[in-house]
C-alpha cells in the first residue's frame, strides 16, 4: 500500500480548522439553546426555517466580494454561482442556469484576469475581496443585532428580525474563518491560501503567477500558438519541483499550443499527460478532459473508437463552454459519415463561439468549424 505522506503545516492547519469548527458548533449551540428557551415556538420554528435562506444570502454576499474586487482588479466578471443558482455571462449579456454541480453548489464566482500587468497583486485583491465581505457583514448585522435588542421588540415579527440578524452574524463570521484559513483541497484552494501564496513570494507565487499570466493572455484572445514557451517550460519546471497539482493545466496548455501549430505527435504527448493526472483537476472542470480528448481523436487522429470512449466520459458541466462540446460532437458525427448531423452540430457550435470564455482558443475553434464545413461540402 502506498503511504501518505503528511506535512506537519497540514495537520496543524486541519487541526485548527476542527477546534474553530467545533469552537463555533459549541457556541451556536449554546446560543441557539438559550434562544429556544427564551423565544416563543412559532418564532423558533420560523427561524429555523429561514437559516437555509440565511447562508445562502450571507454565501452570496461573501461571493459578491469577489465580484467587486475583481471589477475593481478590472478582470474580466464571468460566472456568479450561489447554491443552485447559477448565472453566466453570455454574449447577448447574463443568464440564469441552474448549477447541477456540487463542486461549486457552495459558492463561486469567475473573474478572469486581463492582461498580464501585476497580476500578482491583482488576484490577491480579488482572493480577499470574498473574506473581507464576510467581516464586513458580519459586523454590520451584528450592530443591527444589538440596535433591535435595545430596542425590545417584543412582536413575533420584530422577535424573528432581531435573531435573524444575530444568525445572519454567526453564520458570515464562520464563512470568514473557514475561508481565512489556508487550506488546499480537491483542486480548490481556500481565499486565504490563495493570498499567503502570492503575498509570500518565491517559487510557488512565480508559479501560479506564470499560470495566471497564461490565462489572462488566453482570454484575452491571444491564440495558443502565441504562447511564451519559456514560461511555459519555467512554470513546467516549477510544478514538478513544487509537486504542484495545478501543474495539469500546463500540460493543457502546452497540447493546446502544440495544437494550433499543428504539431499533432507533440500535442499527444500532452494530452496523455493530461488525461492521466484528470483526477487532479475539480470534478466539473474535469469533464474539459473528456472533451478535449474526444475531439482530438475525432478531428486529427480520426480514431471513432477512442473519440467515443472519451466522449461517453463526458458529464455536462456549466464550467465547459457548449462551443467546445458541440465542435467535438460534429467531429465525432462527421467521422461517421453522418453529414447532415454534423452541419447542424457545426451550426450550434458556431452561434456558441461568442459566449466562450477563452476567446485564444474560440479563434481555434473556429477555424476547426470552418474548416469541417468545407468537408462537408466536398
Amino acid at each position: 500500500m502506498k503511504k501518505i505522506k503528511i506535512k506537519p503545516y497540514s495537520v496543524i492547519v486541519i487541526t485548527s480548522f476542527m477546534l474553530i469548527g467545533a469552537a463555533a458548533g459549541y457556541f451556536g449551540a449554546k446560543v441557539g439553546g438559550q434562544a429556544a428557551a427564551s423565544l416563543p415556538a412559532s418564532v423558533m420554528i420560523t427561524l429555523v426555517i429561514l437559516f437555509i435562506p440565511a447562508f445562502f444570502f450571507v454565501i452570496a454576499l461573501h461571493e459578491g466580494g469577489h465580484a467587486l474586487a475583481g471589477v475593481w482588479m478590472k478582470f474580466d466578471f464571468r460566472m456568479y454561482v450561489v447554491g443552485p443558482f447559477l448565472w453566466d455571462k453570455e454574449h447577448s449579456g447574463w443568464k440564469f442556469k441552474w448549477n447541477k454541480n456540487v463542486n461549486t453548489s457552495g459558492g463561486l464566482v469567475l473573474c478572469i484576469p486581463t492582461g498580464t500587468h501585476d497580476v500578482s497583486r491583482r488576484f490577491s485583491i480579488y482572493a480577499a475581496g470574498g473574506p473581507v465581505a464576510s467581516v464586513l457583514t458580519a459586523l454590520l448585522a451584528y450592530a443591527l443585532y444589538l440596535i433591535c435588542k435595545q430596542l425590545e421588540f417584543t412582536s413575533t415579527v420584530g422577535q424573528i428580525i432581531t435573531n435573524l440578524w444575530m444568525i445572519i452574524a454567526f453564520l458570515s463570521a464562520a464563512i470568514f474563518v473557514v475561508t481565512a484559513i489556508p487550506l488546499h483541497a480537491g483542486g480548490f484552494s481556500s481565499d486565504g491560501a490563495r493570498i499567503i501564496r502570492l503575498l509570500r513570494g518565491g517559487d510557488t507565487a512565480r508559479f501560479e503567477v506564470l499560470l495566471l499570466k497564461m490565462i489572462g493572455s488566453s482570454m484575452a484572445g491571444s491564440r495558443p500558438s502565441l504562447l511564451n514557451i519559456q514560461e511555459l517550460e519555467e512554470a513546467q519546471a516549477l510544478a514538478i519541483k513544487l509537486k504542484a497539482p495545478m501543474g495539469v493545466y500546463i500540460h493543457y496548455f502546452f497540447y493546446q499550443a502544440a495544437l494550433d501549430r499543428q504539431e499533432y505527435n507533440q500535442a499527444e504527448i500532452h494530452l496523455d499527460e493530461y488525461i492521466e493526472q484528470a483526477e487532479l483537476i475539480p470534478q466539473g472542470m474535469r469533464e474539459n478532459v473528456w472533451v478535449e480528448a474526444a475531439f482530438f481523436y475525432a478531428f486529427v487522429r480520426k480514431d471513432l473508437t477512442r473519440a467515443t470512449q472519451y466522449f461517453n466520459q463526458y458529464k455536462p458541466s456549466a464550467l465547459i463552454p457548449l462551443a467546445m462540446v458541440y465542435t467535438t460532437q460534429a467531429a465525432i458525427a462527421l467521422l461517421k459519415n453522418e453529414l447532415t448531423e454534423a452541419g447542424a452540430w457545426i451550426d450550434k457550435a458556431l452561434k456558441e463561439l461568442p459566449n466562450m470564455m477563452d476567446r485564444g482558443i474560440a479563434h481555434v475553434l473556429n477555424e476547426k468549424l470552418q474548416e469541417m464545413r468545407e468537408q462537408i461540402s466536398q
